[in-house]
């Protein structure tokens, strides 16, 4: 690892476990319910997560696939993003989105956009992978239409309509479903030296397929056949793309960890398509703790291993703790899912039994967090 990114590697971990933390505290919340505005609290989880950890963890990885020493002017505007976080995560728990937040979070897209259009000149000459990064960057700014719209539709009294809650599905899936999702790509096929059989082919699937499975999205709102027809179509792309990817990779009788993190993303096509179908999606719109699973899924289930295996090496013990972190992380899922089967009738304990888990959970995160933090 190169040696002037340490820093911003701590700053980054810092701050994941933080997320992580608060993410206890909401799990506690159901359990016990506590004094505090839970969907204000729930904002300073998901931006300390989404914009503190695996927004900079992910580009953080662009630059070490690279093998590139990341530039002074680059160094700074992550050292401002990482204080407009903290800044958003001091005022999202007391004020929700008032002044103070929207001005930090305003001012973190407003850097990002300058880093990442730095980083789309970087990726220039990098083949395949490049041309992804360059695509996640594109979608990066295509998903700040979002934000950018609460104000119109603030404006114009429609908080409560089905549009202001699309505005804001529209930002969290073009950001990881699109900027995240091809960074990791370009990562997976820089790492193991794939070369997509039709490179132009594959580019059109898995970027038509981002844009489709956005459909999936509408579906919260409205209810239509050829929503779900849409979405579909996307679904298969992408499952056909990755399948075409990795399936070198698969036939191989080795398995590592790495491995599994490409099963998890291979899973996440298969679900995209099961979610296509109306009895299922409708499971996903009508229970909150399923969506919840399926979120976690993605962010701790593939993008925060993917980090985790980035960082082996300077963790002591990284392959037990690993073992460990897959495990709990499975039984979350599990207690996230099982209540809205309803398969034990009359059961109270999910809560408690949730909470438990998420904290053994979020204790192996924060020693491997600290262990990089402070190896000896």
């Amino acid at each position: 690892m190169l040696s002037n990114n340490n820093t911003l590697w701590k700053i980054t971990i810092l701050l994941g476990l933080i997320a992580a933390v608060l993410g206890i505290v909401l799990r506690l919340y159901f359990a016990w319910p506590l004094p505090f505005n839970f969907k204000f609290m729930l904002h300073a989880h998901s931006h300390t997560m989404l914009l503190g950890w695996l927004l900079p963890a992910l580009v953080l990885l662009l630059y070490q696939q690279w093998n590139i020493e990341i530039p002074k002017t680059h160094k700074r505007i992550f050292y401002v993003m990482a204080i407009a976080v903290v800044g958003m995560l001091l005022s999202f728990p007391f004020h929700g989105y008032a002044a103070i937040s929207i001005a930090f979070s305003t001012l973190h897209l407003w850097l990002t956009y300058v880093l990442l259009f730095k980083i789309f000149n970087l990726s220039r000459g990098h083949g395949v992978s490049g041309k992804l990064v360059q695509t996640g960057v594109i979608l990066f700014y295509l998903a700040s239409i979002g934000p950018y719209s609460l104000g119109p539709l603030m404006a114009n009294h429609m908080q409560n309509s089905p549009w202001y809650d699309q505005a804001i599905l529209f930002y969290l899936h073009f950001l990881y479903n699109g900027a995240f999702f091809f960074f990791i790509l370009a990562y997976i096929i820089k790492k193991l030296g794939l070369t997509p059989n039709k490179p132009t082919l594959f580019y059109i699937f898995m970027l038509l397929g981002t844009v489709l499975t956005w459909f999936h999205k509408l579906d919260y709102s409205f209810n239509s056949w050829w929503i779900n027809m849409l979405a579909a179509a996307g679904s298969i792309l992408q499952l056909w793309a990755g399948f075409t990817l990795l399936k070198p990779i698969f036939i191989k009788k080795s398995f590592s960890h790495f491995h599994l993190i490409l099963v998890m993303l291979s899973l996440k096509w298969v679900f995209q398509l099961f979610g296509s179908f109306p009895p299922i999606a409708n499971v996903v719109v009508d229970s909150r703790f399923i969506l919840i699973a399926y979120l976690h899924f993605i962010f701790l289930g593939i993008f925060t291993p993917l980090i985790w295996d980035a960082l082996k090496d300077r963790i002591l013990g990284f392959n037990k703790l690993i073992f460990f972190y897959w495990f709990f992380f499975l039984l979350t899922e599990l207690a996230l899912v099982l209540p809205s089967l309803n398969l034990i009738e009359g059961f109270t304990g999910w809560p408690q039994i949730t909470f438990a888990l998420y904290t053994i959970f979020v204790s192996i995160w924060c020693i491997l967090g600290f262990k990089y933090l402070l190896p000896k």
